[in-house]
């Protein structure tokens, strides 16, 4: 790892860096464009880095092209939760918050904690990961028009024109998915994965096409109580002293997307994928939870088992699952 360390703020239409090398830090902002970053490899080259560990946060678009830029450029990279650089900066106690100021704190926080390096998704995951935040606005769309109709409209022309809309929406809908599919099927890593996944009771190519673009691999994540943790279905518990001792609910710090597109299929696996019908008859047996919270376990081990079948490279085998 390079002792060269630079911290970036990522904006819309610029980025702050903060650099660290040697015993002065130096500060430059750019244009966040092509040239923009081509300027910023050139910054490096003027103060004699050869190799820096870039660190920004996951700021979706607006910060994988500095992060393509520099790796392409032969510099380490890491792309850390925002969240993580939000409580290091809180334990610095600091009065002021600029875009300078962040980056500062982002360089700290990589120079003391030392993040795992970014490997770039492929360009048909790139693709993928894009196709499904259309999907999901389109999905939203759909379902608010939907709404919208059902909700008393007595107007026909109102009527006329919400029916339409809502046809735009699913002719969309049918055409991401078309995209989507195709995506997938054209690359032989994703298809292999996505056969694998579909093989679960209760997987479809929806979530299937979900859980490829949202879940990081099994090099990232290394067990089940990582991946549930991820997701956010991890229990999270409040108690201190013998006042304070709030029920356990799950964390729901984690991957928002991905939760939410598991409800559906757990109640499907609930009845059809024999290792969770094991498991909801277990808890339900034991009294202990209510029925939605036998549901998220239903969730939990759904996300589980798809993501057993990546790490193994096997399709879903009910009786492995259930450790017979």
């Amino acid at each position: 790892m390079t002792d060269a360390v630079l911290g970036i703020d990522v904006s819309k239409n610029t980025f702050d860096t903060n650099l660290g090398a040697g015993t002065k830090a130096r500060s430059q902002s750019f244009a966040n464009s092509p040239d923009g970053w081509h300027h910023l490899i050139a910054w490096l080259g003027e103060h004699k880095i050869g190799q820096v560990h870039a660190c920004l946060e996951a700021t979706g678009r607006h910060g994988l092209g500095i992060a393509l830029a520099l790796h392409e450029a032969g510099h380490v990279v890491s792309i850390v939760n925002p969240a993580q650089i939000r409580d290091f900066a809180r334990t610095k106690l600091g009065r002021n918050k600029t875009d300078q100021v962040d980056a500062v704190h982002v360089r700290e926080y990589a120079e003391l904690f030392k993040p795992r390096p970014w490997t770039p998704p492929s360009p048909s995951m790139r693709r993928l990961c894009e196709l499904q935040t259309i999907r999901a606005g389109t999905v939203a769309g759909l379902t608010e028009w939907k709404n919208r109709r059902g909700s008393g409209m007595a107007d026909d022309l109102a009527l006329s024109l919400a029916e339409t809309t809502i046809q735009h929406f699913a002719s969309q809908l049918k055409a991401v998915d078309q995209a989507i599919a195709e995506t997938i099927g054209n690359d032989l890593e994703l298809s292999a994965k996505r056969d694998l996944l579909v093989s679960i009771n209760g997987v479809g190519e929806a979530l299937a096409g979900i859980v490829l673009a949202e879940l990081p691999g099994p090099d990232i994540l290394g067990c089940s109580a990582a991946v549930a943790a991820y997701a956010g279905l991890n229990p999270q518990q409040h108690q201190s002293g013998i006042s304070v001792n709030r029920p356990v609910r799950i964390s729901k710090i984690g991957n928002a997307v991905l939760r939410t597109a598991l409800y559906m299929p757990a109640l499907s696996a609930m009845r059809y994928n024999p290792a969770v019908v094991a498991l909801v008859d277990r808890l339900k047996a034991q009294g202990r939870l209510k029925g939605k919270q036998i549901v998220i376990a239903a969730m939990r081990k759904l996300l589980v088992l798809c993501f057993g079948v990546l790490k193994t490279g096997k399709e879903f085998d009910p009786a492995m699952a259930m450790g017979k």
